[in-house]
């Protein structure tokens, strides 16, 4: 019930209704993803393999996921008690490793349906050992207060929205922060000049997932002008469906680090160096075939303030959070 409107909305089966007059489109993906949890379940998915996702199917889909949480958890320092949302949860996989961090964590999708949404979260629930909240919400328009998670963490999900919702998501993740706080985009598509791939998601179109694809600087601009600072960690490159290979890219990497690299190496070496930019440019700027993960950090701390001196959430590890009105945001 909200205070000041006094509007209810349903908790059903532990899920947290707050998906109000859904666009047609998040209509059409929501009964595309039911479909594709039937594939799933004629395939042999089932809660033992969605327990053991991400590393436990050897797919090369489920590899890059898995070797993404690896390299992200030993660049982001987590405290036990930080507030943190998945959005758009899926199977709720990422939920549940961060919980079992000892993280406050909220799972947010537009789906409830076993193995396609939040309905998946009861196989790990039930063991007992994890908690987690549920809401349904838009990720364009999440239903969470203002300042009121320490992380956001958006795993190849931000290309499901058109150009316009892209570039809103970005700002109500930033919203939804408290200061200082993190945005974790992870393995991304990226559309490249010479490889611009149009027909992205063809192969899934049945399913009306809402595909796009975004160049790189899309990406980055809709995050520095929601308020962020952006950091690009690494580049996850795969290969075929099958075969994945990961790429550490140096952070900060770019023509004007190459040039103080160049006068401080002896004379000789800067050909190489330009060599190695080149290269760069080439393969993840203009024609290569990668995905990105991107660090976003709320700007408003001074830069070289530590996110991490927050106040942690009072919940702790398995313990249940109570929804209230200042945790919810309606528009």
């Amino acid at each position: 019930m909200c205070r000041h409107c006094q509007a209810a909305y349903e908790v059903r089966d532990g899920i947290v209704d707050l998906l109000v007059s859904p666009p047609d489109a998040v209509k059409r993906e929501i009964q595309g993803l039911e479909r594709f949890a039937d594939v799933m379940r004629t395939d042999g998915w089932d809660g033992d393999r969605i327990r053991g996702l991400p590393g436990g199917v050897e797919h090369g889909y489920w590899f890059v996921q898995s070797e993404a949480m690896r390299q992200l958890l030993n660049r982001i320092s987590f405290r036990p008690g930080d507030r943190l949302v998945d959005v758009g949860s899926n199977t709720c996989w990422a939920s549940n490793v961060f919980a079992r961090l000892g993280l406050d964590v909220v799972a947010l999708d537009i789906s409830t349906v076993d193995l396609q949404g939040l309905g998946s979260a009861e196989h790990f629930l039930r063991s007992d050992e994890v908690y987690f909240e549920r809401l349904l919400s838009l990720m364009s328009d999440p239903a969470l207060a203002d300042d009121s998670v320490d992380f956001a963490f958006c795993c190849q999900v931000l290309h499901h929205n058109r150009r316009p919702d892209l570039r809103k998501t970005f700002t109500e993740m930033q919203r939804i922060l408290r200061p200082g706080g993190v945005l974790m985009v992870v393995n991304e598509p990226l559309r490249f000049p010479l490889r611009l791939k149009r027909d992205h998601g063809d192969e899934v179109a049945e399913f009306e997932g809402n595909e796009n694809v975004y160049f790189l600087h899309e990406y980055y601009l809709a995050a520095r002008r929601a308020g962020f600072r952006v950091e690009i960690p690494a580049f996850t490159t795969v290969r075929n469906s099958l075969n994945a290979s990961i790429t550490e890219i140096p952070a900060g990497a770019g023509f004007w680090r190459t040039r103080r690299s160049i006068r401080r190496w002896a004379p000789g070496r800067w050909l190489l160096m330009a060599l190695r930019f080149v290269r760069f440019c080439w393969r993840y700027v203009i024609r290569g075939d990668a995905n990105i993960t991107l660090i976003c950090t709320d700007a408003r701390l001074p830069r070289g303030s530590d996110p991490g001196r927050r106040e942690p959430g009072s919940a702790g590890f398995g313990q249940p959070t109570q929804v209230t009105s200042a945790d919810v945001h309606l528009r």
